[in-house]
């Protein structure tokens, strides 16, 4: 049973990712780059036809500029309750007006070595409870093995 909620651990952290998001100026913008943009209410509102109802965040790669805003290749959603919805990086354009926070997504080597530890721990819990594994010989077989046809 440990092994297993080791496993389950593991599991929860990985979902997590090794990353952080922080925020970031326009001017910093590089195509590409991972972003989290939070949208004003009536970006919202305006967007929903788009995005859906209610989404707070949206997720994805930056695009490059639009005369019209920020193009992003979404790769996720996430609703004011907390849903969170995966695109296929389908292409939307937010406009400036309806960006509250921008933030873009930076690795995290406190996460990545939590994620790590948990891994190892997760190793030596399941060696301990299954063994070293089995070395390819039945024990207490004997005769002559399989024949070759």
């Amino acid at each position: 049973m440990d092994s297993r909620r080791a496993l389950l651990v593991a599991g929860v952290l990985a979902q997590v990712g090794c990353y952080n998001y922080l925020p970031l100026r326009r001017s910093g913008l590089v195509p590409s780059s991972h972003l989290s943009i939070t949208l004003t209410e009536s970006g919202s509102d305006e967007l929903a036809p788009y995005l859906g109802p209610n989404v707070l965040v949206v997720r994805g790669r930056y695009v490059g500029p639009n005369e019209r805003g920020l193009a992003v290749s979404v790769e996720s959603v996430e609703s004011r309750r907390g849903g969170i919805a995966r695109w296929a990086g389908e292409t939307i354009v937010v406009p400036a007006e309806f960006v509250r926070a921008l933030e873009q997504r930076q690795g995290s080597w406190s996460k990545t070595l939590l994620l790590a530890s948990a891994s190892v721990v997760g190793f030596v819990v399941a060696y301990e409870a299954l063994g070293p594994g089995s070395s390819g010989d039945v024990a207490g077989r004997s005769g002559p093995g399989p024949s070759r046809h």
